[in-house]
């Protein structure tokens, strides 16, 4: 008994003798177990951390703003203002241009007048004047009629016109129908036949009339070296007379 005695004493003893470090042994691991189970300390300490932790986030914000580059907007704003003033001196110079081609198409325009006319040559045409006595005489006349493949049609339309004012001053008359028109013309031998309109029958001078009216067109169309005699034809057919009196049935000579 003694000796479990003395055994407790000594352990007594010994926990005694190492209770205060024990209790700082002890301590310590309390502190952080009172620590980590309080719940509202816990709050406490993770505020602050979400606090710290967000600045850092808002500088990463920061420059995202910045990147937008709302500057980069504004300069194309400028370009347009500055072309602006620019066009109005570019519409003003081409006025003065136009001013210079003008004298070049006077310039050309004498060049035009030199175009070719066309030739012509003298042919002759047979009107009637009135004499003294009240005679009808024949009254040669020349015009000036363009060259051509067909002189003798030329010629008989220029008959039928009728004259000039400077032949009418010297008293040429003609006494074919003003109505009448010469519709073909052919040259068979020596012989031309020459086809007129219905008008060219209808004279209002009489027998007189139209033997002046033959007179013409035969001397006229003879005048060519190869027709020696006139076969007039009205709307194509040969007829009888011409008027009453005169006969046309038969070419006609000088």
């Amino acid at each position: 008994m003694a000796f479990w005695v003395l055994f407790f004493i000594v352990l007594i003893s010994i926990f005694f003798f190492f209770l205060p470090m024990v209790k700082k042994n002890i301590t310590l691991p309390q502190r952080q177990t009172v620590t980590e189970q309080t719940d509202p300390q816990e709050p406490a300490v993770q505020e602050p951390l979400a606090q710290e932790q967000k600045p850092p986030q808002e500088p990463r914000t920061q420059p995202k703003p910045q990147t937008e580059k709302p500057a980069a907007e504004k300069p194309p704003a400028k370009p347009e203002t500055k072309p602006a003033p620019e066009k109005p001196p570019a519409e003003k110079p081409p006025a003065k241009p136009p001013e210079q081609p003008t004298p070049k198409p006077e310039a050309q325009q004498p060049a035009k007048p030199p175009a070719p006319q066309p030739e012509t040559r003298d042919r002759t045409v047979y009107f009637m004047r009135e004499g003294s006595g009240g005679d009808l005489t024949l009254a040669k006349t020349t015009r000036k009629l363009a060259v051509s493949d067909s002189p003798l049609i030329d010629c008989i339309n220029a008959l039928l016109a009728g004259p000039g004012s400077d032949e009418k001053n010297r008293g040429m008359i003609s006494f074919i129908p003003p109505n009448a028109r010469l519709l073909s013309a052919r040259v068979v031998g020596n012989t031309v036949h020459l086809n007129f309109n219905e008008a060219f029958r209808y004279n209002t001078f009489g027998r007189e009339g139209g033997e002046a009216q033959l007179r013409q067109i035969v001397w006229t169309a003879t005048e060519f070296p190869n027709v020696q005699n006139v076969q007039i034809e009205i709307e194509g057919k040969i007829v009888d007379f011409l008027i009453e009196g005169i006969t046309i049935r038969n070419p006609i000579g000088r």
